[in-house]
Order: C-alpha cells, then sequence, then structure tokens
C-alpha cells in the first residue's frame, strides 16, 4: 500500500512538473526556463522512490552514479539543439531528426559511461568542464523568445506527463535489477525535459526550442549539486533529511548562478 501510494505521488509529481515547464517556457522567456532544468526534478523523484524500495544506500550510490551520467545529458542537449536550429522547422516532421540524432548520441555516451567508476573528486569537475564546454558551443544560437502563443489542449499535457511518468516508473521499476550504476546513469537521461522539448517544438519551431536548450548546460549545476550532497546526506541523516539538505543544495546553486549571471550580464551592458 506505501509502495502504491508512493507510485501515485510519483505520477502525480511528474504531472505537475512537465505542466509547470511548459507554461514557464512561454511566459519567463527561455533563459529561465533553461536554468529551471537544473532543478532535482526527475533525479529527486528517482531518488526518493528507490530510496523507499531499495534503501537510502541505494540510493546514494545511484546518486553517485548520476554524477558523471551528466554528460550524457550535456550529449543529448547539445545534439538536439543544433539538430533543431538547423532544421528550423516545428511540427511532427521536426523533431524525427533532433530526436533520433539525441537518443543515439545519448545511448553512446551512456554505453560509454557504464564502464567508468569515477570518484566523485575527479567526475564533478569533468562534469563541470562538460557544462561550461556546452554552453559555450551553444552560445552562438539566438535566443529566440516564444512570441505567438498557443493554447495547449488536455492531450498535450497528458502527452507531457505520460512520457516522463512512464520514464521514472520504468526507471524506479527497474532499478533493483540493473543496480545503482545504471540506475544512476539512466537517471541522467532528460526525464521531465524531453516531454517538454517535444511539446515545444511540435508547437513552435526549431529555433524556439533551440534558444530554450541552449541554457540547460549551465543550469544542470543545480541538479549535480543535488546528487552530490545526496551521495553523504543520505547515508548520514536518512532518506527523509538527506534528500531535503540536497534539495536545498540544489536550490542554493541555482540561486548563487542566477544572481552572479544577472550581476555579468548588467556588467558587460555597462
Amino acid at each position: 500500500m506505501i509502495i502504491d501510494t508512493l507510485f501515485l505521488l510519483k505520477a502525480l509529481a511528474s504531472i505537475s512538473i512537465v505542466v509547470a515547464l511548459s507554461l514557464i517556457a512561454e511566459r519567463a522567456g527561455p533563459r529561465v526556463a533553461g536554468l529551471l532544468t537544473g532543478l532535482p526534478l526527475g533525479a529527486g523523484m528517482v531518488i526518493i522512490f528507490t530510496g523507499a524500495e531499495q534503501g537510502a544506500a541505494f540510493a546514494a550510490a545511484s546518486a553517485h552514479h548520476m554524477v558523471p551520467g551528466f554528460v550524457t545529458t550535456v550529449m543529448f542537449v547539445y545534439i538536439y539543439a543544433m539538430a533543431a536550429a538547423r532544421g528550423g522547422v516545428g511540427g511532427v516532421r521536426g523533431v524525427i531528426v533532433p530526436s533520433l540524432l539525441a537518443n543515439a548520441g545519448y545511448a553512446l555516451a551512456a554505453w560509454g559511461m557504464s564502464f567508468t567508476n569515477i570518484p566523485l573528486i575527479w567526475s564533478v569537475p569533468m562534469v563541470a568542464l562538460c557544462f561550461v564546454a556546452g554552453s559555450k558551443l551553444l552560445a552562438h544560437l539566438p535566443n529566440t523568445p516564444i512570441m505567438a502563443r498557443v493554447s495547449f489542449g488536455w492531450r498535450v499535457m497528458a502527452f507531457r506527463a505520460g512520457m516522463a511518468t512512464a520514464a521514472i516508473l520504468l526507471i524506479t521499476g527497474i532499478a533493483g535489477n540493473v543496480g545503482p550504476q545504471w540506475t544512476g546513469i539512466l537517471t541522467a537521461f532528460p526525464i521531465t525535459l524531453f516531454p517538454l522539448i517535444l511539446v515545444i517544438h511540435i508547437t513552435y519551431t526549431g529555433s524556439e526550442i533551440a534558444a530554450v536548450l541552449k541554457h540547460v548546460p549551465a543550469g544542470l549545476g543545480g541538479v549535480v549539486s543535488f546528487c552530490v550532497t545526496a551521495a553523504f546526506s543520505l547515508p548520514a541523516m536518512g532518506l527523509g533529511w538527506g534528500t531535503a539538505v540536497a534539495y536545498v543544495a540544489a536550490a542554493a546553486y541555482l540561486l548563487a548562478f542566477s544572481q552572479l549571471s544577472s550581476w555579468w550580464m548588467r556588467r558587460s551592458r555597462a
């Protein structure tokens, strides 16, 4: 009964997260939407539910392996953004090639990461360099805002929520069989981001989604802060308090990064 209740909460959380990110992308601009993808949304839910089912030690080990796994996320984001910007079209036809290429790039990177067991002392700076490189490589893409807003119907909302929920249910369901390393690597897949990508790209064009994705690598520092903190706080404090402390670390990173980046932009314009 407890696990069934947790699964229901997980589904409801997935629905809320994906819908909220879509609305933010339309109303707050691509930079804010991109940075908010760094919140530990899918990763947090996986940690909570694998911790409830497999134990805090398993969840902590998974968080450890999530950190280098975010190299695969940057690979996915870079490939999709470049392919979408190059194609420049929206609709179902526009998402086919970027989706195939990005998922293939993710799968290749995930397969490579499965052969590694990198300590946090090395994986954190490695991922940080990867984020910087990804941001630099995508910096030339224009910040195309969503101008002509489209009212999303319940079918679109159900599609977004269904994809995210299915991914989270799958990862948490197989965690006990694949172990903490593959659980961490699979969690690095853009669980809540990919449905958002598809909806925005299908509804608008490749330019709008590329503008959102160019800011994602910088925002991913938030979820990395969550994972690094969780790797230590879960064994020491248990699932509840350990997860709460990890969320605080993620929020602190995103707040600090947002303030610093805003200050830097004002200074550059001065």
